[in-house]
């Protein structure tokens, strides 16, 4: 990206940013069997139906905890394939040596029923959602680095990605890096801090989207990925990385994710 298209960026979240605080797009969702990853919420979503047939005399409890049944297995196998990483799935962390599997293993039943459907044909239908986030989070622990970087002159306030028309595929902590392989932000580059009370980055379909506002601030580093790598490592183009690798105030942005990642076509 040349300084000219920088500056015209600039500009254009200068005059949208303000009302843009006030609409919410369309979510970042990536469809799975039974199911779908809601990755602006971080929510694993996963149905179940019960095509147990009952006499009049019955009622749907029987259906119900039948569709609950179903659910508990389904919500754990889509859960170890949901991406940490680029290079990390869940089921990774919970086969490895350590207490984390434990952890991990333990809070996956931590989902719940959020609605229940009943159908003319006599069959019914549950969702429950899993917190990613939550559920997660002692993963980024392990991961995420020990101590905050010294803060810089604050003259940036946040990163916005545009990964629009590119084979890009969310995870919970994607990496961005320069065309050398220089880590700019990822997982190793997050704090504590960072995760406690929020996703590591948010996901939106579109840069108006008040939550990009509200996560990078007013006066953003604005930059277009060039290439994906392994499905979840964005790629900026030279003389952008290197941009970046000299901002002083880009170490404090990586370490409390300051990072909108716009996804779609």
């Amino acid at each position: 990206m040349t300084d000219r298209t920088l500056r015209a960026c600039m500009v254009g979240w200068m005059l949208w940013a303000p009302t843009a605080r006030a609409a919410t797009q369309d979510p970042v969702v990536e469809s799975l069997p039974d199911g779908r990853i809601d990755w602006s919420r971080l929510v694993l979503e996963a149905q179940a139906q019960s095509d147990l047939r009952v006499g009049a005399w019955m009622d749907r409890r029987v259906q119900e905890q039948d569709a609950l049944d179903r659910l508990g297995p389904r919500v754990e196998r889509l859960a170890q394939r949901v991406r940490v990483t680029p290079d990390t799935l869940a089921i990774d962390l919970m086969s490895a040596d350590g207490d984390l599997p434990r952890r991990l293993e333990d809070t996956v039943d931590d989902w719940r029923v959020v609605e229940t459907r009943y159908h003319d044909g006599g069959t019914v239908e549950m969702l429950a959602e899993l917190d990613l986030q939550r559920w997660l989070r002692p993963a980024l622990r392990s991961l995420a680095a020990q101590e905050a970087p010294p803060a810089g002159p604050g003259e940036r306030t946040g990163l916005v990605v545009d990964a629009r028309g590119l084979p890009f595929e969310p995870c919970l902590a994607p990496r961005v890096t320069g065309p050398t392989g220089t880590v700019l932000f990822g997982a190793q580059r997050l704090t504590e801090a960072a995760f406690e009370l929020a996703a590591p980055v948010v996901y939106v379909t579109d840069p108006a989207d008040t939550r990009a506002a509200e996560r990078a601030g007013d006066h953003p580093h604005l930059v277009r990925a060039v290439s994906v790598v392994g499905g979840g490592e964005l790629v900026l183009d030279p003389a952008t990385a290197r941009r970046l690798e000299v901002d002083p105030d880009l170490p404090t942005i990586a370490a409390r994710g300051r990072v909108v990642v716009v996804v779609g076509p």
